[in-house]
């Protein structure tokens, strides 16, 4: 495996300890008698089987900590995150202790290292090593407020996480609820939307593509100069994440997730729609994960492991504007490129008058030459006859 960067350490292979320690964390994920660092567990039951499936976000994971730079490159000075214990430590705080401000848990965190260490680090550095904990968590970029650039490495730009916002109310400002009556209400006289939403039309009728993103609130999002629409493909990581907040009687007495259910659940559905099971819909999928790096979960369509029974019809409160914003391009497919849209411009109402007005003239042009040659003709016909030729 390729090294994470010059700050933390390289992580051997796949079924390193600490991917198995970050799995825990995040997941709850409990091994068995049979786990081993040297290879994959042959338990039936253990989660922990699953790791392979969980390899793309794994390489996210390697990315996200190898983007890690400290304040200081002097190696004696304080850092915030000297190996991936130190991230994955920032992660469990996350996961516990959801409802505190953010500067209360880093004033927490490192007041507690505070005894180890002579000195803590730089607070920019603390706050850095909070993003990067916030982006493995959720897979959404954030910076706190008044923090300059340097942040843009995954090319979007960072969400804001105020010093006195919660973990659940950044999440709850980032993916905010908004239900679209026209998806939702089946008892519209409109036509069935959800059946006519499928990636194979927008490619066919509105000529879009597909691009994977490792930003979840980046998905579905259509940029309308390029065509392009952005795809969240993790499938992997929503399907732990339901996973391990299944049981409705445990969830009662754990911290509340950061990814509610409800938004896990509503993607994976959106991505159903976009590929349903039919050939093309799937041969189309099949090429985005060979040729796009989509996460290779995609392909599996089994929910009995992660889906609660009251929860077969999921109403659209996260995704719906965007769903939305593609079934019109279905409807009203946009001109893109430079021959379409100079059509497009050239096909307005003003120049549809001007472009009648020029035929009518052209039409009484061409009628007062014809007009001219007949009356030619006609002169000629009768010199003919007054003036035979012997």
């Amino acid at each position: 495996m390729a090294e994470l960067g010059p700050f933390l350490p390289t992580l051997v292979d796949l079924y390193d300890a600490q991917f198995q320690t970050l799995c825990q964390t995040i997941w709850g994920w409990t091994p068995c008698s049979l786990c081993s660092i040297a290879r994959p567990c042959v338990g039936e039951d253990c989660p922990h089987r699953r790791l392979l499936r969980l390899e793309p976000f794994f390489q996210f994971y390697k990315e996200v900590a190898g983007s890690y730079v400290p304040e200081s490159l002097i190696p004696d000075d304080p850092r915030a995150l000297s190996c991936h214990q130190d991230l994955i430590d920032i992660i469990r705080l996350l996961q516990e202790k959801p409802s505190l401000p953010r500067m209360q848990l880093t004033r927490e965190f490192f007041s507690a290292r505070k005894s180890v260490e002579k000195e803590q680090p730089p607070l920019a550095d603390q706050h850095r090593a909070f993003n990067l904990a916030m982006r493995v968590l959720v897979m959404v970029g954030c910076r706190i407020e008044h923090q300059g650039g340097g942040l843009l490495e995954f090319g979007t730009d960072p969400c804001i996480w105020r010093s006195d916002q919660s973990p659940l109310d950044f999440t709850a400002t980032v993916f905010p609820v908004r239900e679209h009556p026209s998806l939702n209400d089946e008892n519209q006289a409109s036509p069935d939307i959800k059946t006519e939403l499928s990636a194979v039309k927008l490619k066919q009728i509105a000529g879009l593509k597909f691009e994977g993103t490792a930003e979840l609130r980046e998905h579905l999002k259509l940029d309308q100069k390029t065509g392009v629409v952005e795809i969240y493909h993790f499938t992997s990581v929503l399907k732990e994440h339901l996973r391990a907040s299944i049981d409705p009687i445990a969830c009662l007495s754990s911290p509340e997730a950061l990814i509610s259910r409800r938004l896990a659940l509503e993607t994976l559905y959106s991505l159903q729609l976009l590929f349903p099971l039919d050939p093309d819909s799937q041969a189309l999928l099949r090429s985005l994960v060979s040729k796009e790096s989509f996460d290779p979960d995609c392909l599996r369509f089994g929910s009995a492991s992660y889906r609660r029974i009251d929860e077969n019809n999921i109403p659209f409160q996260y995704w719906g504007s965007r769903l939305m914003d593609l079934f019109d391009e279905i409807e009203n497919p946009k001109p893109r490129g430079f021959v379409q849209t100079w059509l497009d411009q050239k096909s307005k109402a003003r120049h549809i008058m001007l472009a009648t007005l020029a035929g009518l003239f052209i039409a009484i042009l061409l009628g007062f030459l014809g007009l001219i040659v007949a009356i030619v003709q006609t002169w000629i016909s009768y010199q003919a006859w007054k003036h035979p030729v012997t």
